[in-house]
């Protein structure tokens, strides 16, 4: 299994160096090989993707999912290029590297991805030598009762975000690497509600350097309840999934959070998705094989990906501007 995506990496990586000193364009559009590391920033375990150079190997993150990627490589600009910044957050009680499929074939279409133990990390952690267990979160509000989160709720997962923003940018081998006018946030369920929030759904989160937002099945309903989600003045896209049944009804129809949002705007549900179907596919174990074997997965991915193309990298990105028959809806203004 592995060999094959072994090889198309390797090529992958041998065509992008032919291609150097390209314009930024096609630079930007590069594929690139994979690097991954963790790395403590802020206080939190990171676990980070990025373009490299250097030849992947086969590599397992833990004893059920394994990819082929460069290990501890230095990162690289992609094909000489600065390349964006996406910072991932997990969803309650996951960790950095629970949606490897997604953050790892985000770094390969030529991104810098970031994704951090917040301190819920509880089913699973993202392996460091040396580091220590996420300490304790802060209480939070119930979820089943929006009305009672304000802009206070879950700060720590705010800051972890910025930190590893503010961190990454004055890190002696990102800092080059990374284009800073180029910086997008991802997030899962409760990962989903913080990149919301930085992107303006709550104002004092607010940052300016973000510049577009992948809500994946997001808990977005504090923000319904005090009508805010009208302030986020970036790209958004939205995902869910039809058995989704807890978050996907807030996101769609007229009073959803594609209705309230600002142009440009993307809603997509997957067909028979639930709540994890963003997760690590749980009957496939490499990232090669999710994407092959598993459509929501890689519907997700695509769209997902193409989304930061249009919006980071200003390139065309027209799967945005059509439906997958895949797909059980897909809206965009």
């Amino acid at each position: 299994m592995l060999g094959p995506m072994l090889g198309s990496v390797l090529l992958l990586a041998a065509g992008c160096s032919a291609r150097e000193g390209s314009d930024a364009a096609t630079a930007s559009a590069c594929s690139t090989a994979v690097g991954y590391r963790a790395q403590q920033i802020g206080g939190r375990t990171v676990a980070l993707w990025y373009p490299t150079s250097v030849a992947p190997t086969p590599f397992a993150y833990g004893p059920q999912f394994s990819s082929v990627l460069a290990h501890d490589a230095p990162p690289t600009r992609a094909c000489g290029a600065a390349v964006p910044l996406v910072v991932f957050s997990h969803g309650d009680l996951g960790c950095g590297l629970q949606s490897v499929t997604f953050t790892e074939e985000l770094a390969r279409h030529g991104y810098v991805v970031a994704a951090p133990d917040h301190a819920d990390a509880a089913l699973c952690h993202t392996p460091m030598s040396g580091s220590s267990l996420p300490s304790a979160p802060p209480a939070q509000p119930p979820i089943l009762r929006p009305q009672a989160w304000s802009e206070e709720s879950r700060q720590d997962r705010r800051q972890d975000v910025e930190s590893v923003i503010d961190e990454l940018l004055a890190d002696r081998e990102f800092a080059s690497v990374i284009d800073a006018q180029r910086i997008g946030l991802a997030g899962h369920s409760l990962g989903g509600y913080t990149v919301v929030g930085i992107a303006g759904g709550w104002p004092s989160w607010k940052d300016a350097r973000v510049r577009a937002v992948l809500a994946l099945s997001p808990y977005v309903m504090p923000f319904q309840v005090q009508k805010t989600l009208s302030d986020v003045h970036i790209p958004i896209m939205y995902q869910g999934g039809t058995l989704d049944v807890g978050i996907t009804p807030f996101l769609r129809g007229p009073q959803g959070a594609f209705a309230a949002a600002q142009a440009p705007a993307y809603l997509l549900v997957l067909r028979a998705a639930g709540h994890f179907a963003w997760v690590n596919c749980g009957h496939e174990h490499t990232t090669q094989a999710c994407l092959e074997h598993v459509a929501d997965a890689r519907l997700a991915a695509q769209y997902g990906i193409a989304f930061f193309d249009r919006h980071l990298k200003g390139l065309p990105a027209p799967q945005l501007d059509r439906a997958d028959a895949r797909l059980a809806l897909y809206e965009h203004k």
